[in-house]
Formats: structure tokens, C-alpha cells, sequence
């Protein structure tokens, strides 16, 4: 079995952004940045055939925020971005559910939404990857909860770019580790993957 390097996507591989409404995912492409130091971090797992895995809550459309075609045309950017600065994400797995969804085809309570840890086991049989020796970066309690749940090590990104209320959540969750400058990921992920 193969180890790996999950990642979720908004507040980790691209910045959230300040809208008028307050901080958002990114709403359309042109709105993605990456965040600094991330490309670094995948570039050094690209390197070491460690596999990088996206693994991301989006409910844009299901929100009816944004259509489809945009919600891939977003993704995809995330992705032209890291390729520019020789970063690879290997695998991509999206949960598009919402409990309070307005698409009603949408609608739902899935095991694959995080908090719960549904995508990480799908990936491990889909992938052969040895859960409790992969480590998972995310910037929210339920990617902490998630990745304790799947058996992951996990690595808090604590940045200040998101609403009050999950900023504050941060303050109860039990990473692991916890960083504030994802250059501060490389000497964990150097320890654990050797």
C-alpha cells in the first residue's frame, strides 16, 4: 500500500476570497490564488513519488451559487496554477452534496461530505493508500475531524482568511500539528514520510 498527501482545496491549495458577502471559496477563475508556499509543498511530494490527493467539499453548485461548467472552470484553474510552478495533484475527489442543498438532485446526507470520512476510504480502495500513513493539510475543524476519522495524521493550516465563526472552531480542534506558514508542512512531511 502506498502512502499519500491529502489536501483540501479552499483555504489550502487557493486563498479564500473577501466578497461582499464576506469570505468566500472562489466564485469564478479568475478569482484564484494560490496559496503561498503550497506549490512548494506538492512540488517536494511530486519529487518523492508521494502521492498528492485532493480531497474538497464543494457545494457551490448545490448551493446554486454557481453552475457546473463554472465550478470546473474554478477547478481547473487551482490546477493550471500549480502545474505552472511544477506542483501535481494526482487524484481530485469532490463531494458536491449539501444537506440544505436548493438543487434537490443535490440534496442530501452523504458519508462523503467532511466532516465524515467517506472520500478518504473510497480513496484508499480506489488507490491502494495506507490511510494511517498518510498525512492530511486542512484549514477547518472538519478537515481535522475527517482526517482523524480516516486515520490520517493531520496538519492544521490556521489562517485568518475565513469567517468568525470557523475561525473560532479552530480554537477546539486537535490537529496533530498546526502551522500559520505552509513552509512550516516540509519539516513534518519530512519526518513522517521517511
Amino acid at each position: 500500500m502506498k502512502k499519500a498527501l491529502f489536501v483540501d482545496r479552499d483555504g489550502v491549495l487557493n486563498k479564500m476570497v473577501h466578497y461582499s458577502h464576506g469570505w468566500d471559496s472562489p466564485q469564478k477563475p479568475e478569482d484564484v490564488q494560490l496559496v503561498t508556499g503550497i506549490a512548494d509543498v506538492i512540488s517536494w511530494a511530486n519529487k518523492r513519488n508521494i502521492l498528492v490527493i485532493e480531497i474538497s467539499n464543494q457545494p457551490g453548485v448545490a448551493k446554486a451559487k454557481m453552475t457546473q461548467e463554472i465550478a470546473d472552470a474554478i477547478e481547473s484553474r487551482v490546477h493550471e496554477l500549480l502545474r505552472e510552478q511544477n506542483a501535481l495533484i494526482d487524484a481530485t475527489y469532490i463531494c458536491p452534496h449539501h444537506p440544505d442543498a436548493k438543487v434537490e438532485s443535490l440534496r442530501l446526507h452523504c458519508d462523503c461530505r467532511k466532516p465524515k470520512a467517506g472520500l478518504f476510504f473510497k480513496v484508499s480502495k480506489d488507490l491502494d493508500i495506507y490511510l494511517s500513513g498518510s498525512i492530511f493539510i486542512g484549514d477547518k475543524n472538519t478537515d481535522v475531524e475527517a482526517g482523524r476519522t480516516a486515520g490520517t495524521k493531520t496538519i492544521l493550516f490556521f489562517h485568518t482568511d475565513d469567517e468568525i465563526e470557523k475561525i473560532e472552531a479552530l480554537k477546539t480542534c486537535a490537529p496533530d500539528y498546526q502551522i500559520v506558514d505552509m513552509n512550516e508542512s516540509l519539516p513534518i512531511l519530512r519526518s513522517h514520510f521517511t
